[in-house]
């Protein structure tokens, strides 16, 4: 540029037309931002004192931040107003080193701009001007100061006004997509991709409380209660924005609240390693977006909690018409894991009842088989028998020593009638794995089954009290004329074994009707083990026992009796013999219960008379109606 002669009256003129044309083109698009108006009047400046360097503090309002950092010159990051109070001490509003040989600053001219005659804008410096300074007339530099007052208060105003508009086109438009969806995911994406369209320089973080799903490509992380920053703690309590300024740090960092009517969702931190605060016109805009995007991540909360609601309450709906379907207490525990499974995501899960000692149902998981499943069993029933209350643990590595393969779990009572019956664990392999709500649902599930479970085992009971006989806890002759009758029909063949105890009646008389019992007893449980998976043993009458034999030959039936005959005298106490009446079908003979029972009466009758203690087989007869 043309060297500019200071004592020139149109020197004035020459920098005010060229500060109008930087903002009539400028301020005309909105593209620009306040940056770009720094570089070009920092260009302007230099041109006019043919200077190397231009250095502007900006007032934030306690101190002057620097805005534009000199490459060639060490300079502060700040200045205190005692120092530039200091600094100007000779002229109010101009610095000149060439006045003051003391002095070590660096620059060899300063202006300190003001808002109004007590409020400062900021202080500009020059560095490296080819002009003498000592030359120039006090009232042109007076005269440069104002106009650059006015060029600043000019290029704020402008800049807040393209930078309004431009903000709260995108706050519309953010707000028109938060009342079209209900997508918690494309809601958070939504408010990272304006911020970063307003603030291009700013970074940015979402905080969020009980936070459960999976946000990728996100800045999303959970709030960490124990480790947050104390100003983002305040704001999320508080429900306030708040500014964490760190000077040596260089950066500012400030939090907004996710704000909604029911709460606080969690904090909107927005980062900026700029070295100017954040103005006012921006917190406002975020302090907006922040509260907005709250009151639609609430509402896009509701919903999905009222959908998950209605899926639990259809799905505690379906539970409990299957339960009570005069299911089996197997397939009602079957059942019951499958949905838990399928609900929870759950790795194992168990079924304790109590009684004298704690038994694992068959349907459980086959980790609590184990010794180290025993261990939550144990750590589970210690806590409920003493509070008689559910559990919801996140990390049970701390209540439970050594390696653990679970660390969630969720327990819940089994409780009829103000009794404890039982309980139910559900275990998942990763810490905090199950929310509030699963644990809530659990307790459902498990409040509606235990009924059932309930009348399941006492219709169980019941049925083995009918088909029973409550002395031997063999079958009763009722229940194995039945199964007779179905293996008539369905089996191809089988087998009928009748026994008596030998005279039995010498030790009633000898030893009393209760050792008698006990005899009777003893006889029918190792017939119980003898046959146990083979054949059917049910107590005839009196000191009779029979047991049918599906698919069995003769033969086969022979080799067994032919074990009760020879372990039962050495196995009871006093010692008792027994003898055996056998009779068989096949497939290709016409038969009837009441002929196979005939049979083998007849052949226990001829055991009898032959000396008892042995087996007598009866051939088939070829027809017997």
């Amino acid at each position: 540029m043309e060297s500019l002669d200071w004592s020139n009256e149109y020197f004035l003129h020459i920098y005010k037309s060229r500060l109008y044309e930087l903002m009539n083109v400028d301020s005309s698009t909105n593209t620009v931002n306040i940056h770009h108006w720094y570089r070009e009047w920092f260009k302007i400046v230099k041109d006019c004192f043919q200077a190397q360097d231009t250095v502007y503090y900006q007032w934030m309002g306690e101190e002057y931040r620097l805005v534009h950092p000199s490459t060639d010159y060490n300079v502060g990051f700040s200045m205190s107003s005692q120092s530039v109070d200091a600094l100007f001490y000779y002229h109010s509003f101009i610095y000149r080193s060439s006045e003051r040989k003391e002095d070590t600053f660096p620059y060899d001219v300063g202006f300190k701009l003001m808002e109004n005659d007590s409020a400062p804008l900021g202080i500009l410096f020059v560095q490296g001007t080819q002009i003498n300074m000592t030359q120039l007339l006090e009232s042109d530099l007076i005269d440069f100061v104002l106009e650059s007052e006015l060029f600043l208060k000019k290029m704020y105003y402008f800049y807040k006004v393209i930078e309004d508009e431009h903000r709260y086109r995108e706050l519309f438009k953010v707000t028109e997509i938060f009342h079209s969806t209900m997508d918690i995911d494309l809601l958070l994406g939504q408010v990272i991709t304006t911020l970063y369209r307003v603030f291009p320089d700013y970074s940015f973080n979402l905080l969020l409380s009980n936070d459960n799903h999976k946000h990728e490509d996100l800045p999303i992380n959970n709030f960490e209660y124990d480790t947050a920053d104390i100003a983002a703690m305040q704001s999320f309590v508080n429900g306030t924005i708040e500014i964490a300024d760190s000077t040596q740090a260089e950066q500012a960092t400030l939090y907004a609240p996710l704000k909604g009517k029911q709460g606080v969702y969690g904090v909107l931190e927005v980062c900026t390693t700029h070295s100017f605060n954040y103005p006012d016109h921006e917190i406002e805009f975020i302090r907006l977006l922040a509260y907005t995007a709250g009151s639609a991540l609430e509402n896009a909360k509701l919903y999905q909690q009222s959908k998950n609601l209605i899926s639990d309450l259809q799905l505690i709906n379906e539970i409990y018409h299957k339960l009570n379907s005069d299911l089996r207490m197997s397939e009602t525990l079957t059942f019951l894991k499958c949905q838990i499974e399928r609900s929870f995501q759950a790795s194992a899960v168990a079924f304790i009842m109590i009684n004298q000692e704690s038994q694992v149902l068959k349907e459980s998981s086959s980790f609590f088989l184990s010794e180290n499943g025993n261990r939550y069993i144990q750590f589970v029933k210690s806590r409920i028998v003493k509070e008689n209350d559910s559990l919801f643990i996140g990390d049970i590595s701390t209540k439970l020593e050594g390696e653990i393969p679970y660390f969630s779990l969720m327990a819940v009572p089994m409780v009829q009638n103000n009794l404890l019956k039982g309980f139910c664990i559900v275990l998942q392999e990763k810490p905090y794995s199950f929310s509030f709500d699963m644990y809530k649902l659990l307790q459902s599930f498990i409040h509606h089954s235990t009924l059932a479970l309930t009348n399941s085992m006492l219709r169980e009971e019941l049925e083995k009290m009918v088909i029973t006989d409550h002395l031997t806890n063999l079958y009763a002759r009722r229940y194995l004329d039945g199964e007779m009758k179905k293996s008539l029909k369905r089996d191809h063949g089988g087998s009928y074994i009748l026994l008596d105890l030998d005279n039995f009646k010498e030790i009633n008389d000898r030893y009393g009707h209760q050792v008698g019992d006990e005899v009777l007893i003893q006889t029918a449980t190792i017939i119980q083990t003898i046959v146990e998976g083979k054949g059917l043993p049910a107590r005839w009458g009196g000191e009779e026992i029979a047991v049918y034999f599906p698919n069995y030959s003769a033969a086969d039936s022979k080799v067994v009796a032919d074990e009760m005959v020879k372990r039962i005298p050495k196995e009871t106490s006093p010692s008792i013999t027994v003898s055996c009446g056998i009779s068989s079908w096949s497939d290709n003979k016409d038969v009837h219960v009441k002929s196979l029972i005939r049979r083998a009466d007849s052949a226990l009758y001829i055991a009898k008379n032959n000396g008892r203690n042995q087996v007598v087989t009866e051939q088939a007869e070829t027809s017997i109606r």
